[in-house]
């Protein structure tokens, strides 16, 4: 994935990559724990300045051209850096990905301005920024219109040479749920596993209760994006068995499950989603006839959807197959996201 990077790095001559700087000095160590973690907690921000606001990333912004952000996480620490360059007048152009910015609202409502005031700056100092999610960015479109013609919306994208097609058409009693994010609704992902005890559940996650299985139909691999239990090819694998995926979320504005998602109707597989708030393509996304949606999370509801979808026939599960596998072929291929991610920042 990473976000257009290999793109960039095969059309220009000087393309570098940087990450946090995790080996960090007594004094910012102090910083992250004594400061840095309450404000995180305090006003919901991904703040995370002591690994990155450093001397050798202030080198480096000011000797690029253009610099861009993968997340809020990255985007919202290295902002004081960015008000710098700005101040000093230094040319270099910004641009922040945005994925899960209003998702947190602070507890304290005294705190709710000095987040606002922050999203705000955000906004102002960084040149443009890309919306994963079309939820968020209607969001931001109301709630910080000033900075609207910064924004633009470019759907997430999967590499299609790695989740490929199942070569052949198969319906087994094979249900995947993959994800770790706080959005998922795991207690309804295990209940799941009661409520069908004659289909077959692989949970691919680090969050799920094995004690709130159904041990006899359940098998968990155990495993997170920074340490996955799964390869990519492997996981490929998983939803090639599947005749159906499973993304029960929590309502939020995080466009959450939207990776899964693509990944496995590029595999062939259907998936059963909550319609969220935070669904991030509400046009070419329709339900019953390349994905399924569910409001609610009642799980005798899901129950129903599950069964009705398995006893689906042959010719109606592979028609939501296919237009959900022609749907990501289209409109979210990594070649097509790259390119648009190029044309944003030069614009």
């Amino acid at each position: 994935m990473f976000y257009g990077f290999h793109h960039f790095l095969n059309k220009y001559n000087n393309v570098s990559i940087n990450e946090f700087d995790l080996n960090q000095s007594r004094i910012r160590r102090l910083f992250f724990i004594y400061i840095e973690k309450n404000m995180r907690s305090l006003l919901k921000l991904p703040l995370y300045w002591s690994f990155i606001v450093t001397k050798k990333h202030l080198t480096e912004l000011k000797e690029s051209d253009y610099a861009i952000f993968s997340s809020n996480r990255i985007g919202c620490s290295v902002l004081p850096m960015v008000i710098y360059l700005k101040l000093k007048k230094q040319k270099i152009t910004t641009l922040s990905f945005v994925l899960g910015l209003f998702s947190r609202k602070p507890k304290f409502k005294i705190f709710i301005p000095i987040q606002s005031w922050y999203i705000k700056s955000f906004f102002k100092y960084i040149d443009k920024f890309i919306f994963l999610s079309q939820g968020e960015y209607e969001y931001a479109l109301k709630h910080f219109p000033k900075y609207k013609n910064k924004y633009f919306l470019l759907p997430f994208a999967v590499d299609l040479e790695i989740w490929s097609n199942k070569e052949n058409f198969q319906r087994e009693k094979n249900i995947l749920f993959v994800g770790n994010d706080g959005f998922r609704d795991y207690e309804l992902a295990e209940e799941l596993s009661k409520l069908l005890e004659d289909f077959n559940f692989v949970y691919v996650s680090e969050n799920i209760n094995e004690s709130n299985l159904n041990n006899k139909n359940s098998d968990i691999k155990n495993g997170s994006w920074g340490e996955p239990y799964l390869t990519d090819i492997d996981l490929r694998g998983e939803y090639q068995k599947a005749f159906l995926t499973i993304i029960p979320l929590k309502n939020s504005l995080q466009p959450s499950g939207q990776s899964v998602t693509l990944q496995s109707i590029a595999c062939g597989t259907p998936v059963l989603i909550t319609k969220t708030e935070g669904f991030w393509d509400k046009e070419n996304f329709i339900d019953n006839e390349n994905i399924h949606f569910l409001k609610t999370n009642n799980p005798l509801l899901w129950k129903d959807k599950i069964l009705n979808i398995f006893n689906m026939s042959d010719q109606d599960y592979e028609n939501i197959s296919k237009n959900g596998r022609n749907l990501i072929v289209n409109n979210y291929s990594l070649d097509e996201f790259s390119q648009q991610i190029e044309e944003i920042l030069l614009s």
